[in-house]
């Protein structure tokens, strides 16, 4: 059964809303945890050494599921284009946040 455009739509944006959220609060339990937003600035940038190994750990499990996927699904050709071009819309994206991080 095929869900409606209009239910991926919104389902899209609730995550996408419940992810801002989540960043949120995170930074507002951060910068109350430890006084000031500034502190908190100060902290994540002397873990940012650390933050980078989590985010190329994270990039290479993405990439390893992905290609997982790209391979169970080498049966079935429309199936196989779309998981491709998830893929390049995955890798645009993490560019461009990586590119806004310089």
């Amino acid at each position: 059964m095929k869900r409606p455009q209009l239910f991926t739509l919104l389902s899209s944006f609730g995550v996408a809303a419940g992810m801002i959220l989540a960043a949120a609060l995170v930074a507002w339990i951060g910068s109350t945890a430890l006084g000031s937003f500034e502190v908190w600035q100060d902290a994540l940038e002397s873990a940012r050494h650390y933050l980078w190994w989590w985010r190329a750990l994270l990039y290479s499990v993405l990439f390893t599921l992905w290609w997982d996927l790209l391979r169970r699904y080498r049966n079935r050709p429309q199936d196989q284009q779309r998981v491709k071009r998830i893929g390049v819309l995955g890798l645009v994206l993490s560019i461009c946040f990586e590119l806004t991080r310089l």
